[in-house]
């Protein structure tokens, strides 16, 4: 059994690369920030050169929208927006799970179903942003088990979209029950384990249908609230 995976030389781009994206994923960064670089600079320790570049590639994965003489904010989606996002996500899972199904092991499904524990700990305490990257992690194991660079760099561009909007619909459907997550990850494990690539796939789109669903629901209810002030 494999206990370390190997360490990748990462330039400094790519760490700056990896912290906004996190701090997009747990919400430390919203829909609309402003991404100030000397902020950036000052707060990750290096100079603007890296940051300038990672700003450049995260604006061409859609995460973040640059204003002429503004600079970088994250980016606001709207309803067409949403329906792109989770379509790709839907098509991206199905492939890594054509990748992926025969290759997931007994130390997988240990790691899923952990990641499934501790994710609903931190819905019973209301820790809102490890929900968010636990429910990341777990999708995030299956992707790797792909063994598919390129499905993996296009995967995390998406799911850090996806979680910019999950903000949006936490903070207008502020009632919304998070343990429906538990569950669909639950379906996703069974059929993982039954080596089930159609049931993997109908899941995935039932998943991700719902959930771009509330979305836009999320996204018409802010537009209303802002028509009515």
């Amino acid at each position: 059994m494999n206990v370390f995976t190997p360490i990748r030389p990462q330039t400094l781009r790519d760490q700056v690369i990896a912290q906004v994206r996190v701090a997009i994923i747990e919400g430390r960064l919203k829909p609309g920030d402003h991404i100030i670089e000397k902020l950036l600079t000052d707060q990750l320790a290096v100079s603007r050169t890296p940051v300038r570049e990672a700003l450049i590639v995260l604006e061409n994965e859609g995460l973040l929208v640059a204003q002429p003489n503004r600079g970088s904010f994250v980016r606001v989606f709207n309803q067409a927006d949403v329906d792109m996002v989770f379509s790709m996500r839907t098509t991206l899972e199905n492939f890594a799970a054509e990748l992926s199904i025969d290759r997931l092991s007994a130390d997988d499904w240990r790691a899923l179903e952990l990641l499934i524990d501790q994710q609903a700990a931190h819905i019973r305490v209301g820790d809102v942003q490890r929900v968010r990257s636990t429910d990341m992690a777990f999708h995030r194991v299956i992707i790797e088990r792909a063994n598919h660079p390129l499905l993996h760099k296009n995967w995390e561009a998406i799911v850090a979209q996806i979680a910019a909007l999950l903000h949006v619909r936490a903070a207008v459907l502020q009632d919304y029950d998070e343990q429906l997550a538990i569950g669909d990850h639950k379906s996703i494990v069974d059929a993982y384990r039954q080596r089930d690539l159609n049931a993997v796939k109908a899941n995935n789109l039932r998943i991700n249908a719902r959930v771009a669903g509330e979305c836009r629901f999320a996204l018409d209810m802010r537009a209303d609230a802002a028509h009515a002030e």
